[in-house]
């Protein structure tokens, strides 16, 4: 009898042993890994010793995507309702030149013109569709992370911070809250400015309006007919044109409001390194 007894101490002590590293085990895993939270800003520590690019998390939503004023474009329409179904992380900023060379200088590649505008934390430009998918490739590996381009729809999503409007303030636009021909601003000089250099929109992203225009994963379609409504990229379904990839956002040359606005897309040559195009980054949420 005092055998047995003895036995279900041991094994008590044993499992209560267990338990205390089976806690110790989720705890650590906890401190790891936290949980992100919507509006959360946080950078991913990279192999090389430096910080990731600033992140936002974005929250799991519904949205009326396109032309909502109906002022005709074609490429625009049909508006249709797309369903964000799960949080995601976008950059707050667009990628920078400091950014993109630490890419470039780890990988042996040329570091790409600035076009005499400056580097530093204006936005990278004259980088190819190609060469931002490589990029996000990089900062996975770098990471453990998935990062990726926004799909067009996770774009427009986040770029109107829950607004129906022409622009994330309003359908007018205002002197000093984008860089673009003509809106007023300080260096309206057809030129890019250091990111962050206005407010942010609701959803907490900067430079969603003018500066450059931004890649999105999205093969080009010549309108919304047929498009997913879950959010997804739109690769080649419904004739889509991958050799032309999308760019949303306007840029420092927009002086056309409509090029500007919330709604506005367009396509160029995925190879291409235009000089009023850069990107930012999707980092998916596991």
């Amino acid at each position: 009898m005092l055998a047995v007894k003895a036995s279900i101490v041991l094994l008590g002590a044993a499992l209560l042993l267990v338990s205390e590293q089976h806690r110790g085990i989720l705890q650590a895993l906890s401190a790891a890994q936290p949980s992100l939270r919507t509006g959360q800003v946080f950078r991913d520590r990279m192999k090389i010793g430096t910080d990731g690019p600033e992140m936002i998390v974005i929250p799991a939503g519904k949205f009326r995507m396109g032309d909502i004023q109906g002022r005709g474009l074609k490429v625009e329409q049909p508006v249709h309702e797309v369903h964000i179904r799960r949080p995601f992380a976008i950059s707050r900023y667009e990628i920078t030149f400091n950014q993109y060379d630490e890419f470039a200088k780890a990988s042996g590649r040329q570091l790409p013109d600035d076009e005499g505008f400056g580097r530093g934390r204006r936005p990278v430009i004259r980088v190819s569709w190609n060469e931002a998918v490589e990029y996000a490739a990089w900062l996975s590996q770098q990471t453990g992370k998935h990062y990726r381009l926004p799909t067009e729809a996770e774009w427009e999503y986040a770029a109107r911070g829950g607004t129906d409007t022409v622009y994330w303030w309003g359908n007018e636009m205002k002197p000093g809250l984008a860089n673009c021909t003509s809106c007023g601003t300080p260096a309206d000089k057809r030129q890019t400015m250091p990111v962050g250099s206005f407010k942010p929109n609701p959803f907490g992203l900067y430079d969603t309006v003018g500066n450059v225009r931004e890649w999105v994963q999205d093969c080009w379609h010549d309108s919304y007919q047929g498009s997913p409504s879950d959010g997804s990229a739109w690769e080649k379904e419904h004739n889509g044109n991958c050799n032309g990839r999308v760019h949303r956002g306007g840029s420092f040359r927009g002086f056309n409001k409509g090029n500007l606005s919330s709604s506005s897309r367009d396509m160029y040559r995925a190879a291409a390194r235009p000089y009023w195009v850069g990107f930012r980054l999707v980092r998916e949420i596991e």
